[in-house]
């Protein structure tokens, strides 16, 4: 097959995971991630990459966690020709897997809930995890001995409730905080390594269930 033919089934597979997340709250789906390590980003991993690729563009705005060198805003900017703004009037802001717990505290803190006049000017965070591993995912099944916080996601579009698991808890807390009134608020996604993708709309309740290896 064509590379570049290859190169565009990769991308539209991608896009129809991240798509499917939007679609059910707290459900995995799996994005391919193209051949190579390296990606036009600095400090940023191919899935998180990939994400920005699909999402960011010349009509949006974006900001970066606080902590990002320049480099990475210059690069990002160059790349999808958006225009790097305040967290406050961004419409992406984004959170590298390197990002401590206090740059994604005061990420989601002032993302923009948007207006009720406009409340799809809300902004969605697209956060860079380690780990993200689905219920039915057996404990042990990834070399990864480091403990996943499982997370229960309740509300329309999901019957009863979805649960995963997530190496990172500090993007729930924060956005618990908030407080944000529907119709107004922000979407959050998250990415690991391994290009696996959860997406958290403004509309879903989020509850922590337990911390380990697995969940019953």
């Amino acid at each position: 097959m064509d590379a570049t033919l290859s190169e565009i089934h990769r991308v539209q597979r991608s896009f129809r995971a991240v798509m499917d997340a939007m679609a059910r709250p707290g459900r995995p789906e799996a994005m391919p991630l193209a051949t190579g390590s390296q990606t036009r980003y600095p400090g940023i991993g191919k899935p998180l990459a990939t994400l920005i690729d699909m999402l960011v563009d010349q009509a949006t705005t974006f900001s970066l966690a606080q902590g990002c060198d320049d480099a990475l805003a210059r690069a990002i900017a160059s790349e999808t020709h958006a225009k790097s703004v305040m967290p406050d009037a961004a419409s992406f802001v984004i959170v590298p897997e390197r990002a401590d717990a206090p740059c994604i505290e005061m990420a989601i803190a002032h993302a923009t809930a948007g207006s009720l006049a406009s409340p799809e000017q809300g902004a969605t965070v697209l956060v860079g995890c380690s780990r993200i591993a689905g219920q039915d995912e057996r404990p042990g099944s990834v070399d990864d001995d480091r403990p996943l916080h499982w997370v229960s996601i309740e509300g329309p579009g999901v019957r009863d409730a979805h649960v995963f698991g997530v190496d990172r808890i500090d993007w729930a807390w924060a956005r618990n905080r908030r407080e944000d009134e529907f119709p107004c608020g922000i979407d959050i996604v998250l990415v690991d390594g391994r290009g696996v993708v959860v997406a958290i709309p403004r509309t879903s309740f989020v509850s922590l269930l337990a911390v380990g290896k697995g969940v019953k």
